[in-house]
């Protein structure tokens, strides 16, 4: 049986941190090896004493991120039947602030990149809406365009965001996070092989699902294709959540967890890494100190109450419920 100490000393929690997850505490351990200078990351951990047997609902089901997150508006599941999806599964999303959102879409070809992640064949799409319910539902074409092509190619098939006479690889941007700071905190070689080469050689017992989250985010909706997909390993369960797109305010965002049995419970343990062209450029150390420090609080006050939800329904045993 693995021990708390080994698992957390591993994924770079300090004494003090370990002694505080063994007492029950959620504790926020602070940041990771930067993969970038646009990145900003935060290690969560806590341990539980009971054991997951749920736990591949925890991760994987149906995501109730807005009872824990109050950014989030809106979400829904895509593709639930392990298909291609249908523009139905983004009926939901609403651009509210509409005066502001359909300006920023209909002129985004002049000031591509700006505040919006688009590639160059999206921007033209956009710049033939001459109405509000246009651009909604070219956003929703392009949104299912972009999760056939990560579908079916993985990090190949996602496109790059403009970015002036440039253009920024959100593909390579996450393979760096995965090379960065070690190994993710699965310890499953052929899991965290997986996750790069996905959607090749699946390994046994692996499942996937899809959503799409629509945060307020600077008083404007910002849409994430999110991607998660998990698998039992050593008892335990291991997965990774991956926003694949993200429609403004950041570039990508992909987390590690692992639920891992210990001698008396379990260790649940989050590291995450948000790539954002807000902290990169000069003055790029300051401002991801203050960035991590920042969203590491948000982070941990969401992933408190994520975790006060785990821990009354593994004492109850209402596995069903934990459908994070």
């Amino acid at each position: 049986m693995t021990l708390v100490d080994e698992i957390l000393e591993e994924a770079g929690f300090s004494k003090i941190a370990i002694e505080a997850v063994k007492s029950g505490k959620l504790h926020y351990g602070g940041s990771l090896d930067a993969a970038s200078d646009k990145e900003l990351s935060v290690k969560l951990a806590f341990h539980l004493k009971a054991e997951l047997d749920g736990a591949k609902e925890i991760f994987l089901a149906s995501p109730k991120k807005k009872e824990y997150d109050p950014t989030v508006e809106s979400l829904g599941m895509i593709a639930e039947d392990g298909g291609d999806g249908t523009l139905d599964d983004f009926s939901g999303i609403i651009l509210t602030n509409e005066k502001v959102m359909e300006k920023l879409y209909r002129s985004a070809s002049s000031h591509a990149g700006s505040d919006l992640n688009l590639a160059k064949d999206e921007i033209a799409m956009f710049k033939k809406c001459t109405t509000h319910e246009e651009v909604e539902h070219c956003l929703r074409q392009i949104l299912l365009d972009r999760f056939r092509a990560y579908r079916a190619h993985g990090l190949a098939g996602i496109k790059p965001y403009v970015r002036g006479s440039k253009e920024f690889s959100t593909a390579e941007e996450l393979k760096k996070q995965i090379q960065a700071g070690g190994k993710p905190p699965t310890r499953s070689a052929v899991f965290n092989k997986y996750v790069v080469e996905y959607p090749n050689n699946p390994p046994a017992g692996v499942e996937e699902s899809f959503f799409w989250v629509n945060s307020i985010i600077d008083s404007k909706p910002t849409i994430a294709l999110v991607h998660r997909v998990g698998m039992p390993h050593d008892g335990g369960y291991v997965y990774m959540e991956r926003h694949f797109y993200l429609s403004r305010s950041h570039n990508c965002l992909q987390g590690f967890g692992a639920a891992l049995p210990v001698e008396d419970g379990a260790v649940v343990l989050y590291l995450t890494r948000t790539s954002t062209d807000q902290v990169g450029g000069l003055g790029s150390t300051a401002k991801r100190a203050i960035g991590n420090k920042l969203m590491g609080s948000r982070m941990a006050d969401n992933f408190e109450r994520a975790r006060a939800v785990l821990a009354a329904a593994v004492a109850e045993k209402e596995m069903d419920k934990l459908k994070l």
